[in-house]
């Protein structure tokens, strides 16, 4: 239904990621695949009555202009989050392979280790 994304050296395809109660979905920047996951997302709300916070929810958009992205964005009901931001305690960043990126996650091992 729509096309996930190629990461690492290997090319591994995936198309979401699941923590708990939070869900990363990655796919390609297109209008028409965003419309898809929006209609699992609606499906998954009738089936099982639960509902999708799209308020919590957030767009981030890689490869487009802002223009782009704002317009998905309300098409979508939710808003758009900038890098660097903060996910699960970890700050990630547009720059992850720069060893200063992982500091901070670093600096959080070596604490937990000491106590």
């Amino acid at each position: 239904m729509f096309r996930g994304i190629s990461v690492g050296k290997e090319g591994t395809h995936i198309t979401h990621l699941q923590f708990a109660d939070d869900t990363l979905i990655f796919c390609e920047a297109k209008k028409h695949y965003l419309l898809r996951i929006k209609n699992i997302l609606l499906s998954f709300q009738a089936f099982l009555g639960l509902r999708v916070n799209y308020h919590k929810s957030g767009l981030l958009v890689i490869g487009k202009d802002e223009v782009w992205g704002q317009q998905v964005a309300k098409l979508l009901d939710c808003t758009i989050i900038q890098l660097p931001m903060m996910y699960l305690g970890i700050p990630l960043e547009a720059s992850m392979r720069k060893s200063t990126s992982w500091q901070c996650i670093i600096e959080k091992i070596q604490k937990r280790l000491q106590s």
